[in-house]
């Protein structure tokens, strides 16, 4: 059969066919009276396969080999389907980039380009590399011992895998979060108090919080203790006036400092949530723990630890 035949059983152009052609991939007789080219039923076997398989973007190089018998149809679809499940991966990284950049209605060209290339490297980032890149950053913000506490009580939540569009989505919106905090005044009255404190006992707390955190954060016993010990706190505040405007002075402090930073640290939370879902659990536990505490302050002095905090502002006055 000739190539218009060809063309018409195969729902290929004649320009396709002559591609193939060309590419080594069909090899037609030619008539010899005519020196036209002569289409086989096995032609056309092979042409309705390249036209299946490149509609589904398996490149020509690949039905070459398969052709050939150089390579498997199985080994040629596996290949593919990683390469489309990496170009889909980029993709949707792309797509989070550049929805981020419009959200933030960012206009300066010359501060574009970092920005790109800061959150497309980040979420190429490593299991480590990402935990030192959130805590390089908190220690930045948070200066001095009050820094290295901060990230000691993140630091068993920080092992962080994007492997899911809602955790990519989270991961691009918590480098910018970071991004946005203001670095808090070495001056602040708190982080001088902090920073007054001796290096080893920092090292120390940051060891047993660390143990504390990972083995008994899921022990009933443990939660109990810390529960009578926090009610405990809120009675002895409660009776000591003295003690409770210090404590009230020094709760202000620290709310100044969080202020200073421009952005609800509230949002670092709810980001490692989904992140994490270690921190998620241990979040889980730590909002039925608070209202379990909750119950019993309201029980015996009739406020919320909530309004406890709050009613400190007067306190401190």
């Amino acid at each position: 059969m000739n190539i218009k035949i060809a063309a018409e059983k195969t729902g290929l152009t004649k320009k396709a066919i002559k591609y193939y052609e060309c590419e080594g991939l069909i090899n037609p007789s030619k008539n010899s009276s005519n020196n036209y080219r002569e289409y086989t039923d096995t032609d056309i076997v092979k042409l309705n396969l390249i036209g299946a398989l490149r509609v589904i973007d398996i490149p020509v190089s690949e039905i070459k080999c398969l052709i050939e018998g150089n390579k498997s149809l199985p080994d040629i679809m596996k290949n593919t389907l990683n390469k489309i499940t990496e170009n889909i991966s980029n993709l949707e990284k792309s797509r989070l980039i550049i929805s981020n950049i419009l959200n933030k209605n960012l206009e300066d060209y010359s501060t574009i380009g970092e920005q790109v290339r800061k959150l497309r490297e980040t979420l190429e980032f490593s299991i480590s590399e990402k935990k030192e890149f959130i805590s390089t950053r908190l220690l930045k913000i948070f200066p001095g011992n009050f820094g290295k506490i901060f990230v000691n009580s993140y630091e068993p939540f920080l092992n962080i895998t994007v492997d899911s569009d809602e955790k990519k989505d989270a991961w691009v919106k918590l480098v910018e979060f970071l991004d946005d905090l203001n670095e808090i005044d070495n001056t602040q009255p708190f982080i001088k108090l902090m920073n007054s404190i001796d290096v080893n006992k920092i090292e120390e707390y940051r060891q047993k919080s660390k143990e504390d955190i990972l083995e008994n954060f899921n022990n009933n016993i443990f939660i109990e203790k810390i529960k009578k010990q926090y009610v405990e706190f809120i009675r002895f505040m409660n009776k000591d006036k003295e003690k409770k405007k210090i404590f009230a002075k020094s709760v202000s402090q620290t709310m100044d400092m969080f202020n200073g930073l421009g952005v609800d640290e509230n949002i670092f939370d709810e980001y490692l949530e989904i992140l994490n879902e270690d921190y998620k659990q241990y979040r889980q536990i730590g909002k039925k723990f608070m209202s379990e505490i909750d119950e019993e302050l309201k029980k015996e002095f009739g406020f919320t630890a909530k309004e406890f905090f709050e009613n400190l502002k007067t306190t401190e006055n």
